[in-house]
């Protein structure tokens, strides 16, 4: 049983010391996931209640599967906005049809992290370069601030481009909601200087009290202040998902991004958990867990969860030792399900709008981008541009430019791998590069490069050594290949060398191996390109004996 609920085993061992700890973990999680999940709802389009249940659903499921101790997963507002993008447009006004399609995106995401857990995909995790993640969330923040300016100014815009929306905005200012704009104004500022001067005080809690203090005492909602209304009580009900065949298509990739999206953070969170407490888990068990997680959000009505790193990091600062934490949150947003429901009607969407624009720079790192900037200036110009594609052409296209840009990193850098001219001096146990200009023994080249020879980086490496011999005057008689980075030859690599071989011996050069790996080396021996061309290359240990033997030959 502790198999599948790995909980069991946790607390197999646990005593009232740290049940006391997981309790207050729970309440200080809590405190932060009940406005968040609130705004988090009318961020995706929903009705509020649905970040509830999403807390719920996500938060329940994903503490008995997962077998980490300190991930927490719930509503996100990079998912809130992704399910907004997504169903907005094929739900139109139809608020009971676009709670049906965001259930039906959480389900098909939940499918998907299922199938990648099976096929063992977690690795696509890692696939997105950092460069390309950094400018992808920053985009994200962007969007997210954009897309609440309005709430919090009490103006009313209409589509689901938030770009487009901010444009709404700045030119309709004159309709601009007096006691809405100071409730957001206001609670936005309370944030920050809560956060600035009281960083322990759980201020997006503090203030949703204040403010639904206010609207009851002030009548707010009979003065013109939009507020989220009726928060039903008691648990949810299970949503009937009926989707047709072209709403089915039209959520597939959708659902796929979500999922890719999701499967990152989740990496991440528990990467940065298993660092911390030195333990170590199933990426698979992960994602099968917040598939599983996302189905149940998906079933109650909410919308796709996804695992949150500072609420993980928060839960084990207050001092979590396991997954009860989550369950006791849980209990937590149940209980406001019960009881809360008439107070949180009465708080107004502004207050919301600024918890989620205030919660939106974390995704924005202007520290990364500056250092990236500095260090690495193609990889900060390739940030920019993957921020710029998430701007102009939405969340989702924007995740599949990353991916491209991604992609197109990889292959730039495996084509045009590191190499590098070398020098054995008297003295030193290992060569040292020196440029390409310097000959300290003209006779000999030695050239080394850093990483395997396949289809992308054959030939250019084959076209490297024969410019760098044509350059030198007087032409070398040897040639030594340094192959310790080296791993892997395919066999367009394996005909290159072959050709390099048979194009060093027509210059009457010759052609030797420094510190080849023994798979390699095997390759090399059974060669049948240009007659086997490379079966006989002399090989060495290191690069120094090599030398050594061309000098005596």
């Amino acid at each position: 049983m502790a198999r599948v609920v790995p909980l069991i085993g946790q607390l197999h061992h646990h005593s009232a010391r740290r049940a006391r700890a997981d309790a207050i973990a729970g309440l200080v999680s809590a405190v932060s996931l009940l406005p968040q999940a609130l705004a988090f709802g009318t961020l995706a389009g929903l009705p509020a209640v649905a970040g509830l249940y999403t807390a719920l659903g996500a938060a329940t499921v994903f503490a008995l599967l997962t077998g980490t101790r300190f991930v927490a997963v719930g509503p996100a507002s990079t998912m809130a906005l992704l399910t907004f993008a997504t169903v907005h447009e094929l739900a139109g006004d139809d608020a009971a049809r676009a709670t049906v399609l965001a259930a039906g995106l959480a389900v098909m995401m939940g499918v998907w992290c299922l199938l990648g857990a099976a096929l063992r995909l977690q690795g696509l995790a890692d696939f997105l370069s950092a460069p390309v993640l950094l400018g992808y969330l920053a985009g994200v923040a962007v969007e997210l601030i954009a897309s609440q300016v309005g709430p919090l100014l009490g103006i009313a815009t209409y589509g689901s481009d938030p770009l487009r929306k901010l444009w709404q905005v700045i030119t309709h200012l004159d309709q601009i909601q007096p006691l809405s704009a100071a409730m957001g104004l206001g609670a936005l500022a309370a944030l920050v200087l809560l956060r600035r001067y009281l960083p322990g005080w759980p201020g997006a809690l503090v203030i949703c009290l204040g403010a639904i203090a206010l609207s009851a005492v002030a009548g707010l909602a009979d003065r013109g202040v939009a507020v989220i209304g009726p928060v039903s009580g008691g648990p949810p009900d299970f949503v009937r998902i009926d989707l047709t065949a072209d709403e089915v298509w039209a959520l597939l990739l959708p659902s796929l991004g979500l999922a890719l999206i999701a499967l990152i953070e989740t990496v991440s969170a528990v990467r940065h958990a298993a660092i911390n407490v030195g333990e170590r888990t199933s990426l698979d068990r992960e994602t099968a867990a917040l598939g599983v997680a996302s189905l149940v959000s998906g079933a109650l009505g909410g919308f796709a969860p996804m695992a949150s790193t500072p609420r993980t990091l928060s839960a084990r600062g207050a001092g979590a030792h396991c997954q009860a934490f989550q369950l006791i949150a849980a209990g937590c947003v149940l209980f406001v399900l019960y009881t809360g429901g008439p107070l949180y009607g009465l708080l107004p969407y502004a207050v919301l709008a600024a918890i989620v624009i205030v919660n939106a720079p974390r995704l924005l790192d202007i520290t990364g981008f500056a250092r990236l900037w500095r260090g690495w200036r193609a990889e900060g110009a390739i940030a920019l541009v993957s921020m710029a594609g998430v701007l102009a052409l939405g969340v989702l296209r924007g995740l599949l430019i990353a991916v491209a840009l991604s992609i197109v990193q990889l292959v730039r850098r495996a084509a045009r791998p590191h190499d590098a001219v070398l020098a054995v001096t008297v003295g030193e146990r290992e060569p040292r590069e020196i440029a390409e200009a310097d000959s300290p023994h003209p006779d000999i080249l030695i050239y080394r490069v850093d990483a395997p020879l396949f289809f992308a980086n054959a030939q250019r490496v084959r076209q490297r050594v024969l410019s760098l011999v044509a350059a030198r005057q007087p032409r070398p008689g040897s040639v030594i290949l340094d192959t310790e980075a080296v791993f892997y030859v395919d066999a367009t690599a394996a005909d290159a060398l072959a050709q390099l071989t048979v194009d060093l011996r027509a210059l009457e050069c010759r052609l030797a191996l420094a510190d080849v790996h023994a798979s390699v080396l095997a390759v090399l021996r059974a060669n049948p390109y240009r007659d086997g061309a490379t079966r006989q290359l002399p090989a060495y240990p290191t690069v120094r004996e090599a030398f050594t033997a061309m000098r005596k030959r």
